[in-house]
């Protein structure tokens, strides 16, 4: 069946998505840059991703105050907060993200950190807080949200690409290779993100007040709702009406599931079937959100500078364009069984392992100095971002139905699997030293 959705609402909506990761996408986009001029140099990345697991202590505290104290994290509130904190942050950033601070004899850029970390706790709070607001709306709007989450990358890595790279060639990238400064500063770049923070906040009060916006919200409502019986049907109901009801009944308990009732509920066993579901499909999520938001970041400069800053520039930047583009597929061509996202995720596994070997493999990774070498990191990056999209916007899709808890769970156990993620490649660098840099 058709999904039936406001434009004018989906344009919102799509708006308002791009608020949940932009902040911290934003630094991701410019990494190329300031990879080059602070003294972190190539273990910025790493420092970045420790530092984003470090802030899932915003979902955890959110989690635990919905649960015990619903009234204390409205899920309203708790979004105009991180947009607004957001905005202030981007703006501190474009001042003084290039300050340096002296620790132990050495040099640290601990004002960029720290605000990449305020970043990081509104971005993982994003998580849990954008999702289950999306569940007040019917299941049509959550493509235009993943869009609009979509975007959150592809905003900044616009501007990056505008901006142009920057930074020394690694001495393994090819000899005829250049690299001309950027057309304008990490200064400007911040500012600039500073008002997609403010288009992102001005689009979610709209979404809130719009009467457009309201109607598809209390459309869902009532499409989620018992129909209403007269007394004559509650005196003498005829066999079909009771029919007709336990299926409706059996629509209303769906919509407004409880994850923790499907595991260890005392109804769990008539729920079985929707439990092997959400095994299924909280793995996919736990096991794609490890490596994309843990992995796969720490390690990706080891993998694409040795071919050079332009490179690495391009497959940062592809890559952020390929995750709405691969969302807006999900329009025309979606995937609810959890057995075929079970299938793309193996997919997504391989790419990550080919590239995680050739970041292993570097100052020498295969090809370097080669357009061939340098395509195929690229390809492989955006293959890579673009396969986790969509199974991550059709994932979303499938447990729209069971309602904002369902949502919540979504986003917990992306935080979590981005934080055991980040554990491992950082212990796996620090302990065996993998991944050298040029």
């Amino acid at each position: 069946m058709a999904m039936q959705v406001n434009l004018s609402v989906s344009l919102l909506i799509t708006l308002f998505g791009m608020g949940s990761w932009v902040a911290i996408n934003g630094v991701w986009a410019e990494l190329p840059l300031l990879t080059s001029k602070l003294p972190e140099g190539w273990n910025l990345p790493t420092y970045l991703v420790l530092i984003i697991q470090a802030a899932n202590i915003g979902p955890i505290v959110f989690t635990i105050m919905r649960q015990y104290k619903k009234d204390m994290a409205s899920l309203r509130y708790t979004a105009y907060i991180i947009l607004l904190l957001g905005f202030v942050a981007a703006i501190l950033l474009s001042q003084f993200w290039d300050k340096e601070v002296e620790m132990n004899s050495k040099k640290s850029s601990l004002p960029l950190l720290f605000l990449s970390f305020i970043f990081a706790i509104l971005d993982c709070t994003s998580s849990v807080v954008f999702l289950p607001f999306m569940a007040k709306y019917p299941s049509g709007y959550m493509i235009p949200f993943y869009i609009g989450e979509g975007l959150s990358g592809v905003m900044p890595s616009l501007l990056a690409l505008a901006q142009g790279t920057g930074g020394d060639t690694c001495y393994n990238a090819s000899s005829n290779s250049t690299t001309e400064g950027p057309r304008f500063g990490v200064d400007v770049y911040f500012g600039l993100m500073s008002l997609l923070m403010a288009t992102s906040g001005v689009a979610f009060y709209l979404v809130n007040n719009l009467d457009i916006s309201l109607n598809a919200r209390y459309a869902n409502i009532r499409s989620s709702s018992p129909p209403a019986q007269s007394v004559d049907q509650e005196e003498s109901p005829s066999p079909e009406d009771n029919v007709s009801s336990a299926v409706d009944t059996n629509e209303i308990k769906l919509t407004n599931i409880r994850v923790y009732e499907v595991f260890c509920g005392e109804n769990r066993a008539e729920l079985a079937s929707i439990k092997w579901s959400f095994v299924q499909l909280y793995s996919v999520i736990a096991i794609i959100a490890a490596l994309g938001n843990g992995v796969i970041p720490a390690i990706l400069s080891y993998a694409c500078l040795p071919y050079g800053p332009t490179v690495y520039h391009l497959a940062t930047e592809l890559a952020l364009l390929a995750n709405p583009l691969c969302c807006f597929l999900a329009f025309f061509v979606a995937c609810r069984r959890p057995p075929i996202l079970g299938f793309l995720c193996s997919v997504c596994v391989v790419i990550a392992s080919i590239i995680i070997y050739t970041a292993s493999l570097s100052p020498s990774p295969w090809l370097v100095g080669t357009t061939a070498g340098s395509v195929l990191i690229i390809l492989l990056n955006v293959l890579w971002t673009g396969c986790i999209s969509y199974i991550k916007v059709n994932v979303a899709s499938v447990l729209q139905k069971y309602g904002e808890n369902a949502l919540l769970f979504c986003g917990i156990v992306t935080q979590l699997g981005s934080c055991i993620g980040a554990i491992i490649i950082f212990v796996i660098n620090l302990k065996t030293n993998s991944f050298k840099p040029c």
